[in-house]
């Protein structure tokens, strides 16, 4: 599970193998995304306490940010 809480994804950095999924659950009362640099997964705008379940097919590393707050960084790392 990825929190995002105070404008920043907890942990920044998530390890996971092929087939997993990850949770991204918005703690924060402003809207927030999780989205991939290269478009492979978008969360959607999350509200607070609204979630979205990802699965990741793909070995490989996943960057990604918010769209509305784009400093907000963060990775996963499928492997």
């Amino acid at each position: 599970m990825v929190e995002i809480r105070n404008f920043a994804y907890s942990p920044e950095k998530v390890e996971i193998n092929v087939g997993d999924s990850v949770r991204f659950i918005n703690r924060d009362r402003i809207g927030h995304t999780a989205t991939a640099d290269d478009g492979s997964f978008n969360t959607g705008m999350l509200g607070q306490d609204e979630e979205a379940v990802i699965t990741f097919d793909e070995a490989g590393e996943f960057p990604y940010y918010c769209i509305p707050h784009p400093h907000m960084r963060g990775t996963i790392v499928v492997k």
